[in-house]
C-alpha cells in the first residue's frame, strides 16, 4: 500500500493511552477454566526442575509452548500465581505488538492509525488478554514478523537495518517458541521474504549478522526439542474437526464473538442459538461486509504480486495446520490459528479506511458503526456472563465443603482445576476425598451424594454419567458456569 509520509504525529500517544484503559478493563480475576489451570500449575513449582517435572509429567501439548510455559513459570516467581497476575503476564505482549503495528506502519499514518484502533477495541484481542495461555505472545510475535515482512517488502529497495534484523528475529523466535503451530507461518515469512526480495542473503551478512548469531542457536534449540516432543507422542485431545473448526476462525478472529451466543453455548453445534442474536450480528457483518468488498476492488492498497504473497502467506499454514488437525482427529479452532488475526486486523483497517474515505454520509456512517460494533462485541466478550469462563473455582469450593461434611462426592471434570483450587481427589474411593471419574464409571462404592458435572461434550462424551444421573433419580442442586451440581 502507497501513501506519503506525514509528519510526527501525536495519534500514537492517544493509542497507548487507550491501551492503558483496556488493559485495565480486559483483565479479569474469574475463575481459570481448565487450559488457564494447567498454566496456573505450571506456574507454581518454585524452581526450574519442578517445573520441568510439571510440564513432563502432564505428557500434552502444552510441552509443546516452551517459550510461553518458562516465561509464565518467571512471571509468577515475579507476581505470583493468581488469576489476575497469571493473566497480567499478557501485558507485555499486548503493548509491545502494538508498537510493533505503530512502528511497522509507520510511512502509512492513516493505516497505521485504523489498525492501532482496532487493535485495541478488538474482541479477539481482549479475549485473549484475559487468559493465561500463549495467544497474545503469538500474536505479539506474528505481529513483529509480519509487520516487519509488510516494511520489507512495501519499500523493496531500501536497505533493511539492523533494528529491522532485530525485530523480526525475535518475533519468529518468540513465534516458533511460544507453541509449535506458530512454526508455518515463522517458515513461510522466511520463504517469502527470501523469495521476493533482492539482495536479503547480502544484507543478512552486513546488516543482520548479530541477529543472526543471537538468535539462530536459539532458533535450533527450539527445533531439537520439538523433535523430541514429536517422538514423545504427547497426548492431544481428540475432537471431531467438523465444519466448526473453519467457522470458529472467521467468527473469531472478524469480531463477531462478544455479539453471538455465549462459548458454551457454541459448543453445542447448535445454530438454532445464533437466532437471538441476529441483529448485533448483522449490523456489524453487513457494513464489515461491504467494506471488504470495497477493499477486495481496490486489491487492499497491494499490488498483484503482493496481494498473492498475503494470500500465500496467511491461508497456506492455515490450510496446513486444518490438514493436520483432520488427519489427527482433533479440533483446531481460531486461537490455534492467532497468527492468521494481523491479516484480519489489516484487511478490516484497509476496509474501514476505504469506507471512511469514501466521503458519503452513509459509507462514513458504516465505518463508524463497525468500530462501534466491534468495540460493544469486547465489552459484551469481557462483561456479559454468558461469556464467562468455566466457574472451577465456585464448584471446587462447594465440593470442599460438602466433603467437610463427611459426604462421597464425584468429580466428573477436568482435575486441572481441582489440582489448582486445592479440592482433594483420588481416582480410587478415600474418605474426605472427591472421587475423580473419567470414562468409566466406578462399581466398587455406593452411590455418591454429588456429583459435580462439567461441559458434558468433554467430560461425558459417552453419556454414561449423564445416564447414572437419570437412572438413579438426582436432581440438580446447584449452577455455575459450565458446572451442574446433581444431588440424591
Amino acid at each position: 500500500m502507497t501513501s506519503a509520509a506525514s509528519p510526527r504525529s501525536r495519534a500514537p500517544l492517544l493509542f497507548y493511552l487507550l491501551a492503558c484503559a483496556v488493559a485495565c478493563l480486559a483483565l479479569s480475576s474469574q475463575s481459570f477454566w481448565t487450559d488457564e489451570a494447567e498454566t496456573a500449575l505450571k506456574a507454581l513449582p518454585p524452581t526450574l526442575p519442578g517445573w520441568w517435572h510439571a510440564l513432563y509429567a502432564e505428557r500434552n501439548t502444552n510441552i509443546q509452548l516452551p517459550l510461553y510455559m518458562l516465561y509464565i513459570w518467571g512471571w509468577a516467581r515475579l507476581f505470583g500465581v493468581s488469576e489476575l497476575a497469571l493473566r497480567a503476564a499478557n501485558l507485555p505482549w499486548f503493548f509491545l505488538g502494538l508498537a510493533a503495528i505503530a512502528h511497522f506502519l509507520r510511512r502509512h499514518p492513516s493505516l497505521r492509525n485504523t489498525a492501532l484502533l482496532l487493535y485495541c477495541i478488538h474482541p479477539f484481542v481482549w479475549y485473549y488478554l484475559d487468559e493465561a495461555r500463549p495467544y497474545l505472545m503469538e500474536l505479539c510475535a506474528s505481529l513483529l514478523v509480519f509487520g516487519a515482512l509488510f516494511d520489507a517488502l512495501d519499500h523493496p529497495d531500501d536497505t533493511l537495518p539492523p533494528l529491522w534484523w532485530w525485530l523480526f528475529g525475535a518475533g519468529v523466535t518468540i513465534l516458533c517458541g511460544a507453541g509449535i503451530l506458530g512454526v508455518p507461518w515463522a517458515i513461510a515469512a522466511l520463504l517469502l521474504l527470501l523469495m521476493r526480495r533482492s539482495g536479503f542473503v547480502g544484507s543478512l551478512a552486513r546488516a543482520g549478522r548479530p541477529a543472526l548469531l543471537v538468535f539462530a542457536p536459539i532458533l535450533g534449540l527450539i527445533a531439537l526439542f520439538y523433535a523430541w516432543t514429536l517422538e514423545q507422542k504427547v497426548h492431544i485431545s481428540v475432537l471431531d474437526p467438523g465444519v466448526r473448526s473453519v467457522l470458529s476462525l472467521f467468527y473469531e478472529q472478524i469480531g463477531f464473538l462478544g455479539l453471538g451466543p455465549g462459548r458454551l453455548d457454541l459448543r453445542t453445534n447448535d445454530l438454532s442459538l445464533f437466532r437471538a442474536y441476529l441483529v448485533p450480528l448483522a449490523l456489524l457483518g453487513l457494513p464489515l461486509a461491504w467494506g471488504f468488498m470495497v477493499a477486495a476492488r481496490k486489491r487492499f492498497g497491494l499490488s498483484p504480486s503482493h496481494l498473492a504473497s498475503a494470500l500465500l502467506i496467511s491461508a497456506g499454514p492455515a490450510l496446513l495446520i486444518f490438514a493436520l488437525g483432520f488427519l489427527r482427529h482433533t479440533r483446531i479452532l481460531a486461537r490455534h490459528l492467532t497468527p492468521f488475526f494481523p491479516f484480519f486486523l489489516l484487511a478490516q483497517a484497509c476496509a474501514i479506511l476505504l469506507l471512511w474515505r469514501g466521503g458519503r454520509p452513509f459509507s462514513r456512517a458504516a465505518a463508524g458503526l463497525i468500530v462501534v460494533m466491534l468495540a460493544i462485541s469486547s465489552l459484551q466478550v469481557r462483561f456479559a456472563f454468558r461469556h464467562s469462563k468455566d466457574d472451577e473455582r465456585a464448584a471446587c469450593a462447594s465440593a470442599v465443603q460438602v466433603l467437610a461434611q463427611g459426604k462421597r462426592v464425584w468429580w466428573v471434570a477436568p482435575i486441572a482445576g481441582a489440582e489448582y483450587y486445592r479440592l482433594p481427589f483420588s481416582k480410587v474411593e478415600i474418605p474426605g476425598y472427591a472421587r475423580w471419574v473419567g470414562a468409566a464409571l466406578p462399581h466398587d462404592s455406593g452411590l455418591p451424594d454429588q456429583i459435580y458435572l462439567c461441559r458434558t461434550d468433554l467430560s461425558d462424551a459417552t453419556g454414561s454419567t449423564a445416564a447414572f444421573i437419570a437412572a438413579h433419580g438426582y436432581h440438580i442442586a446447584g449452577i455455575w458456569q459450565a458446572f451442574t451440581l446433581w444431588e440424591k
